[in-house]
């Protein structure tokens, strides 16, 4: 159980780094040295998760919808809610803003 644990802890870490290397400088422009350095993590533990930097990205993006809202009764609401919540976070969540950029 302790080897699961520590795999999703790493993942996490790889796909949070990820964002914040692919915010700040583009899919393009972001290594996966970058990556690496920022997760602080081995290059074996980044590819045993992902076999490429696109496969990363692919991850990024999958992440960055994960926070579902409460359904409203008022349909209306729910959409300024979610427009509300992604502004929200394409601040201060360098995953939304890496899925912005991607």
């Amino acid at each position: 159980m302790a080897q699961q644990e520590r795999a999703v802890r790493t993942r996490r870490a790889v796909l949070e780094a990820a964002a914040t290397v692919f915010a700040e400088h583009g899919y393009t422009a972001a290594t996966v040295a970058d990556i690496l350095k920022a997760a602080g993590v081995t290059k074996g533990a980044l590819y045993f998760h992902f076999d490429s930097k696109e496969a990363l990205a692919r991850g990024v993006l999958e992440v960055q919808t994960n926070q579902p809202l409460p359904q409203q009764e008022i349909k209306l609401q729910e959409l300024v809610d979610v427009a509300m919540s992604v502004a929200h976070r394409l601040r201060f969540d360098p995953v939304v803003r890496a899925g912005a950029r991607l």
